[in-house]
């Protein structure tokens, strides 16, 4: 079944570490042309940083797969959209996205304070939404 995802786009959000990273990988050696999205924050996250999408897309090309970076967040609905526009200026289209990009707060929900709790409902829940509907 080599190949089967040959000439599909796919987006993955979270993909410059863990999870998202082996998803990113797994689609390419299977044909995709994947868009790396990574904000490059920290688990916690916190900051940013361009070089956990960019290390993911290296990966990709080095194996002969094909792939561009974005490090736009999906916690913003203008920023999500850009995510899917680059899949659109790069390939030409978009034929799935995988919802990985997550924060870590190693707290249960009652002990986060209203900003932690806002971050991870921005991260998790809208961040889906924006990117599935753009």
């Amino acid at each position: 079944m080599a190949g089967m995802l040959e000439g599909k786009v796919i987006v993955v959000t979270g993909a410059g570490n863990g999870i998202g990273r082996d998803f990113a990988l797994v689609l390419a050696a299977e044909g995709a042309k994947v868009v790396v999205n990574d904000l490059g924050t920290s688990a916690a996250g916190e900051g940013a940083d361009a070089g956990p999408a960019q290390r993911v897309v290296d990966e990709i090309r080095a194996a002969g797969g094909t792939a561009v970076a974005s490090t736009d967040s999906v916690a913003d609905w203008q920023s999500a959209n850009r995510i899917v526009g680059t899949a659109i200026e790069a390939f030409g289209r978009i034929d799935g996205v995988i919802n990985n990009a997550g924060i870590l707060r190693d707290r249960m929900f009652f002990k986060m304070n209203l900003e932690e709790w806002k971050a991870v409902i921005d991260v998790h829940l809208n961040g889906s939404f924006y990117v599935a509907r753009a």
